[in-house]
């Protein structure tokens, strides 16, 4: 910083010229204060140092002079007193100086001082600034503000799913339109139902944020991931000295950390069966207490549960309670696995390359015809999530325009394993199987080698037929119960 120093002392004058240059600054010195000031008056200085008593000119008078010029009015003064000259000192501050510092000078208060007036300099001349190009800053801002608020809006959504969902269905376009609804109606409780990778937490933001954006919290708990012993205090929350081990002071639960906004209870088939009651309770009063807690809390929270269980079929196996069951269908969403969405298939490859080519700097720019037959053809157990998998797979490993089926050739020895193991694929025909007399306990085998899994799918198919598709009837029937009856069928 440049820093002008008067005075008629040349001892003090050129000591404080070094202590000031070995502090970085770029000071200028003057023992006659008429010279200094007429300097000051063509060059500006951030601060001027200046002894009080000099013969020419003292230093208050010296004072009056710079805070009178423009020059020079902004500029910081210093004054020099003697010591115990509080009097003076008091002067100066009151006629505009800065600060004062008594004789003999102390070099820490010193370099203190100047410090203090670098930080004041820099504050008003960025003050200036802002004053002389309040307009044109306002608008800048105001321009960067709105483009990052869209940056952000759209990341949001990409990262929320939203603007990302394929609804070429007419399945699909009616689960939108109820989503959409179900956000207007926060009391409402939502329960998504669908295969893995089908898509469920995509659908619940698409509830929590609506058609655009919603600023209140989405907060996930996946009920799988938590030990049984842990999940009412994860979920609840706990007071301070609720159990050993528990933090100081207690710590807030999911409800709580959802405030307004939505709770995604995500697998909620694996709560636990006794923790079902207070998750009902709390829908039915909107209000919970926490572990070891006596007071009340409000909650006014979505909550939103989902799962790749038949959850119907839990209630009667008496694996999920029936009242929170048709508590939480009040909005019902089941999603269709992507084997009957043929035509949404095509539609997501694409974009689930164009992204990833975006990703991995690809070149990939179409899929080709014979592609998409083997996607449109393949079962897809794992559904949106196993084919944004195989997309990005394929664009990992290759580079090309087109994305042909030697690209995603891995895909026919996963098939090959899951009709082996009876994962996913349709029901083999009853032909060429072995022929089974129960009463008898005679097997005859065929000639040609045959599917174990074949035989099942045969035999529940003959069951089922026996009692007119009633599922209950047929699983009595075999020996095992309704809900492995539906597994076998899935």
């Amino acid at each position: 910083m440049r820093i002008l120093i008067v005075d008629d002392n040349s001892t003090s004058l050129q000591s404080l010229s070094v202590v000031l240059t070995d502090l970085g600054h770029q000071p200028s010195t003057f023992s006659d204060p008429v010279a200094a000031l007429n300097h000051a008056k063509e060059s500006y200085y951030p601060l001027i140092i200046t002894d009080i008593k000099m013969p020419a000119m003292d230093g208050l008078s010296l004072l009056a002079e710079l805070k009178a010029c423009e020059t020079s009015k902004r500029s910081d003064v210093i004054i020099i007193t003697g010591h115990g000259d509080m009097e003076t000192a008091i002067t100066a501050l009151r006629n505009g100086a800065y600060d004062y510092l008594n004789k003999p000078i102390n070099a820490r208060e010193l370099a203190a001082a100047v410090e203090r007036s670098a930080e004041h300099q820099t504050l008003l001349f960025e003050n200036t600034d802002l004053k002389q190009n309040m307009e044109e800053r306002v608008a800048e801002a105001k321009e960067s503000l709105q483009e990052d608020l869209e940056k952000m809006r759209s990341q949001l959504r990409n990262v929320s799913g939203i603007g990302q969902i394929i609804s070429g269905s007419s399945k699909m376009q009616e689960i939108i339109r109820d989503a959409t609804i179900f956000h207007h109606e926060p009391d409402v409780p939502v329960l998504i139902e669908g295969e893995t990778g089908t898509g469920k937490e995509v659908i619940a933001r698409l509830v929590h944020h609506g058609d655009t954006h919603c600023d209140t919290p989405f907060v996930a708990l996946n009920c799988s991931a938590i030990a049984e012993s842990l999940f009412e205090s994860e979920l609840f929350g706990y007071e301070a000295g609720a159990y050993t081990g528990s933090r100081a002071g207690g710590s807030a639960g999911k409800l709580e950390l959802a405030g307004n906004g939505t709770l995604f209870l995500d697998e909620i088939a694996e709560m636990p069966l006794q923790l079902q009651p207070k998750l009902l309770r709390v829908l039915e009063d909107r209000s919970f207490y926490r572990v070891g807690g006596l007071q009340k809390k409000h909650f006014s929270a979505r909550i939103i549960g989902a799962g790749n269980k038949d959850l119907e079929m839990m209630v009667e196996e008496g694996l999920f309670r029936r009242d929170l069951y048709h508590r939480l269908t009040v909005g019902h969403l089941r999603l269709p696995p992507l084997r009957e969405r043929q035509d949404d298939i095509v539609k997501m490859a694409s974009l689930f390359l164009r992204k990833q080519v975006k990703r991995k700097g690809k070149k990939f720019t179409a899929i080709a015809p014979e592609t998409l037959t083997l996607l449109k053809e393949y079962p897809w157990p794992g559904n949106v999530r196993e084919l944004e998998n195989t997309i990005e797979r394929a664009v990992l490993i290759h580079d090309d325009i087109l994305l042909r089926p030697e690209h995603i050739e891995f895909l026919a020895s996963s098939r090959s394993l899951q009709h082996s193991e009876g994962v996913s694929a349709p029901l083999p025909p009853t032909t060429g199987l072995p022929s089974i007399d129960i009463a008898s306990s005679t097997i005859i085998l065929p000639e040609n080698p045959f599917n174990l899994e074949d035989v099942t799918q045969s035999v529940i198919r003959k069951a089922l037929a026996k009692f007119d598709g009633n599922k209950t009837k047929a699983a009595e029937y075999l020996g095992i119960s309704r809900y492995a009856l539906y597994r076998k069928i899935s």
